[in-house]
């Protein structure tokens, strides 16, 4: 079965930006590589100057040298953030190098315990606690970090959080996962309520099936049965993620706070998949087919 992508669609890019986010310090965690890193060159190309946040030295210095290379301000900003002293180190350090965070994401996640990923009565306790703690620590502490520091200096500013279709629908053997992705959902609306007054908002996007690079083997060869069940027709791409979380970090969205956002193609409005209503699933033949079927219609009443 052939994809049929929407007549005249391409993915947005680096090469969009407008300066959404001139004068702007962002720092955006996982940034070395596939979501975060869409998220990090978009918003350099929007002016903002970019601590590209990750635990892995060489794809972090990969991405910001080559922001910095094609004209942006970028610094790899690395640690451990799912630690406050961690986290503190970070933040230290951008502000040093940049300045002020006023743009956070909240991206990455860490893959922690051997069997956080297996069946529910097979996760060791253990493995729920350590898997709990270090990914809730992260959107917690670098929030936390992040609003302290605007509301100290009467600034305002952004925070996205990036969840998981996993929150809402949710997945096989990913409980602590999907778990931490439900409990940012909540995270982001109570904390827009809080710092509303001090002119900081929270919001969240939640992507649905989105081809990264390090599956793109596995998504070549599901990539047709996938995209069949989607509404739109094709699973997403890192940047249809990263026009979201810009839009919810520019002045365009600034009576927008406390909301997610499903990045999904539709799935999330979708009760059942076409295939299991092939017949009633409307296409672009419907409309060509629609004329005749009405005469056929009208003359057989």
């Amino acid at each position: 079965m052939t994809v049929n992508k929407q007549p005249g669609w391409r993915a947005p890019g680096p090469d969009t930006g407008y300066r959404q986010l001139a004068g702007r310090v962002a720092l955006v965690s996982g940034a070395g590589n596939n979501i975060g890193e869409a998220i990090a060159r978009r918003f350099a190309s929007e002016g903002a100057a970019v601590a590209v946040a990750d635990i892995d030295q060489a794809s972090a210095s990969r991405v910001a040298d080559d922001i910095v290379a094609h004209g942006g301000r970028a610094v790899a900003a690395v640690g451990d953030l799912s630690t406050i002293q961690g986290i503190d180190r970070v933040f230290d350090e951008v502000e040093r190098h940049l300045g002020l965070v006023d743009a956070l994401v909240n991206n990455a996640y860490a893959r922690v315990g051997a069997t956080s990923f297996e069946p529910f009565l097979a996760v060791d306790p253990a493995d729920w606690q350590g898997f709990i703690a270090a990914n809730t620590t992260m959107f917690f502490g670098c929030s936390q970090r992040a609003a302290r520091s605007l509301a100290s200096a009467g600034r305002p500013g952004t925070i996205v959080n990036i969840s998981s279709h996993g929150a809402a629908r949710c997945h096989r053997q990913h409980i602590p996962y999907d778990s931490v992705k439900g409990a940012m959902e909540s995270f982001t609306r109570a904390i827009a309520v809080d710092l509303a007054p001090w002119g900081i908002r929270s919001n969240c996007v939640r992507p649905g099936s989105i081809v990264v690079d390090s599956e793109q083997m596995d998504w070549d060869a599901a990539d047709d049965i996938r995209g069949s069940q989607i509404p739109m027709g094709r699973p997403g791409s890192v940047d249809d993620v990263a026009g979201a979380v810009l839009y919810l970090s520019s002045t365009e969205s600034a009576y927008v706070t406390g909301q997610v956002f499903n990045i999904d193609g539709g799935m999330s409005v979708q009760a059942r998949a076409p295939q299991v209503e092939p017949g009633v699933v409307a296409g672009p033949a419907t409309l060509t087919d629609f004329p005749a079927r009405l005469r056929n219609d009208m003359a057989n009443r």
